[in-house]
């Protein structure tokens, strides 16, 4: 059973939500791009932090969801950058972590309550 996403039902079922995918591994970054447009989903993606910050501002995305990197002091950065931003603070974040055991991999993007955002 796929698990579902974490964001708020459309307010017109017609008109897909636009998300921004933030992963500087080309790899990681198209299989979760081709799962989130798998899921009828509008996305947008940024393999850098200056491109995320200017694609959150200029984009308006529903939801950002930014790849974990081991050890990468850049994803607090950004973070950082888009909550002191007007145009970016009301968005929400969802981190997505890589596993080693390939068994977890359908599992990556799993529901987050909204009342945790």
């Amino acid at each position: 059973m796929k698990a579902k996403l974490p964001f708020p039902p459309a307010e017109n079922a017609n008109t897909p939500l636009s998300v921004l995918l933030v992963d500087d591994e080309p790899v990681s970054r198209k299989a979760q791009q081709a799962r989130l447009e798998g899921e009828g989903y509008t996305v947008f993606v940024a393999a850098s932090q200056a491109e995320a910050l200017n694609r959150a501002k200029v984009g308006a995305p529903r939801v950002i969801y930014l790849h974990l990197v081991a050890g990468a002091a850049g994803n607090m950065a950004l973070m950082q950058a888009l909550r002191s931003d007007d145009s970016c603070r009301h968005i929400p974040i969802v981190m997505i972590k890589d596993h080693a055991d390939p068994r977890v991999l359908p599992t990556k993007l799993r529901s987050v309550g909204r009342e945790r955002w």
